[in-house]
């Protein structure tokens, strides 16, 4: 007979550490939800194990900065980044990144009013420049291309359209790479009212410096074609959903009992329940935590001599010269 460890095994010890033996009391479909949601939202934060931390890829697009970072998918990302192979600077600060890589507007007067709301057409001789990006989870557009003429403003939305200052969207279209927009205001512009731009321009090369801040990985230089870039992560697991779905390692089906039935107890503000398993549930969390401790106690702190490898045989690399 094999050891438990499939969705079915984890449902039935749930049921026997809650005392809940009939589905009129607890169903399978609620046990479930318990225990994944246990698996995915809680065990990933209690547990940064070894076997969740893996290489995190996405490739870069020719003239876009900005990537949106999958949070629900991934828990953390971690250094250090590669960029084509490139061993590159990683920032989690604005302060730091924008030192080292300046966003400086370039003004400019591309258009005079004609007593008409438009379409206004005109090149922004600085291109290429900058697009705007939305903030993930939000509606919120940053947008770095902005067009004044006198008290009316039109900004980028990131994807190749406009908006006013308020986010609603304007008719016309803007071409980040060679400059060429038009444009219609949301109010009539005077005649002789200067059309100004202000963009922020940039020459494209490959990325040697990462900014991750607010879920959005920021690259510069601004990519000039497809780059692979890689960096460490902490995923969430994948959730059991069929009753032959077993746990990334097997090992762990009575630590994710344990968890789910946590979970039950406080729905049912049975806080004795809870106190009689937490005993189990600790020592069950310690189990799950014990192949990644053993896995790591061979890799020694990183240090300045960290790249004085041991290759073994005829000793140190660096004494073989």
């Amino acid at each position: 007979m094999t050891a438990p460890n499939t969705l079915t095994a984890i449902r039935s010890k749930v049921r026997k550490i809650t005392g809940s033996p009939s589905p009129t009391q607890l169903t399978d479909t609620q046990i479930d939800e318990y225990i994944n949601t246990f698996y995915f939202y809680e065990f990933p934060e209690n547990l940064r194990l070894f076997q969740l931390h893996q290489p995190y890829i996405f490739y870069t697009q020719a003239n876009v900065d900005s990537y949106v970072f999958p949070r629900n998918e991934i828990v953390t990302i971690n250094p250090p980044a590669y960029i084509a192979g490139y061993y590159s600077f990683w920032s989690q600060s604005q302060e730091q990144f924008y030192r080292t890589y300046p966003q400086l507007n370039n003004l400019l007067q591309v258009d005079t009013g004609m007593a008409l709301a438009g379409p206004y057409s005109f090149t922004i001789p600085s291109a290429p420049f900058l697009r705007g990006y939305i903030t993930p989870g939000s509606t919120r557009i940053n947008s770095n291309v902005l067009i004044s003429a006198g008290s009316a403003i039109a900004r980028d939305d990131g994807f190749g359209g406009w908006v006013n200052e308020a986010g609603t969207a304007l008719v016309g279209t803007i071409d980040y790479v060679t400059g060429i927009c038009v444009l219609t205001f949301d109010q009539v512009i005077p005649s002789g009212t200067p059309i100004n731009s202000q963009t922020v321009p940039y020459q494209a090369a490959r990325p040697e410096g990462l900014l991750f801040y607010n879920d959005v990985i920021t690259l510069r230089p601004v990519p000039d074609q497809v780059y692979k870039v890689e960096v460490q992560a902490f995923y969430n697991p994948t959730q059991l959903m069929a009753t032959t779905d077993q746990p990334l390692l097997q090992e762990w089906w009575q630590y994710l009992a344990f968890g789910a039935a946590k979970y039950i107890f406080e729905d049912r503000l049975d806080m004795d329940g809870w106190q009689k398993i937490q005993p189990f549930y600790d020592k069950q969390e310690r189990a799950a935590l014990r192949r990644t401790i053993v896995q790591q106690t061979p890799q020694r702190t990183s240090s300045i001599y960290t790249e004085m490898v041991d290759f073994g045989g005829s000793g140190n690399y660096y004494n073989n010269f």
